[in-house]
């Protein structure tokens, strides 16, 4: 009897407490605020974007209708990861609170890890509300309740931001030494292979090379080098290096310049790396 009075009890206690938090956070909303938009600009208005989490920053730049991470590499960011950044302009606010009536070291606020800054308007990442999972933010004096799905990626390493293909989407090629083999296009724009490949396999390994995607973009982590890749673009005489770092369970390709690998399933590797290993195609000078 004694220990039921006593549960009784502590969720009496629990259910006052928490009837005061809920009590605490509707007194400090702004009337109206709840559910609308966390901010009033628009996704086309936006060119820059600056994300910040403890010591690493990146920055990105629209250029026409593509995304380039300025640093801490130049190389095209990831469109739809850029766009669920953008997402977060008119996410709802659920609830909103003047940060003169906060403690903000309550919420994470007083010394924010992780930002960011789109064009000029900043918005600095709180600590998450641990009974509704939504996350404090602050944008000037205003905090907001929104929902936690963006904290994830601006915390998460550069590579998320960068696009998944191997190369820029206005990547020119030129050469491919691969490898086994070596494609090139001539000066009447023609290509050829050094181990006699038709033209439908050629295209094929040039369509994968341009428009492959990696399932993921990863910090460069250091390993024994399997193969050498070098790609020779358009008007520009020095080729990019990639590496072959792994093959099992699936293949990496390394740009050790930019410190970033390409996490790819396995069956690319003929794709990219193996012209005409699957379909048989290939055939020896002379043959």
């Amino acid at each position: 009897m004694q220990s039921r009075t006593l549960l009784n009890i502590v969720l009496l206690l629990f259910v006052l407490a928490l009837a005061g938090y809920l009590y605490f956070d509707k007194q400090n909303e702004k009337p109206g605020s709840t559910s609308a938009k966390l901010t009033q600009l628009e996704a086309e208005q936006v060119t820059r974007i600056r994300v910040r989490h403890n010591q690493r920053d990146i920055e990105l730049e629209k250029t026409g209708d593509t995304w380039h991470m300025l640093h801490p590499i130049n190389i095209e960011a990831n469109a739809f990861r850029i766009d669920t950044l953008l997402n977060m302009l008119d996410t709802a606010s659920h609830a909103a609170y003047s940060t003169s009536t906060l403690e903000l070291e309550k919420y994470g606020l007083s010394e924010p890890a992780t930002s960011v800054t789109f064009n000029d308007k900043t918005v600095y990442f709180g600590i998450a509300n641990p009974i509704n999972d939504y996350r404090y933010v602050r944008i000037g004096d205003t905090v907001h309740l929104i929902d936690d799905h963006f904290y994830p990626l601006l915390s998460s390493q550069t590579g998320t931001l960068v696009a998944r293909e191997l190369l820029g989407s206005d990547a020119d090629i030129e050469k491919l030494e691969l490898p086994t083999h070596t494609l090139h296009r001539d000066t009447t724009g023609r290509w050829h292979s050094d181990r006699m490949l038709g033209a439908d396999v050629i295209n094929e390994t040039l369509y994968h090379w341009n428009r492959g995607q990696a399932f993921g973009v990863h910090n460069y982590m250091p390993r024994e080098s399997l193969e050498n890749i070098r790609v020779y673009l358009a008007g520009n005489p020095e080729p990019v290096q990639l590496v072959v770092t792994d093959t099992d369970p699936w293949l990496i390709i390394a740009r050790p310049d930019l410190e970033i690998e390409y996490h790819f399933n396995l069956e690319f590797y003929d794709r990219l790396l193996n012209p005409g290993a699957l379909s048989g195609a290939v055939r020896e000078k002379g043959e």
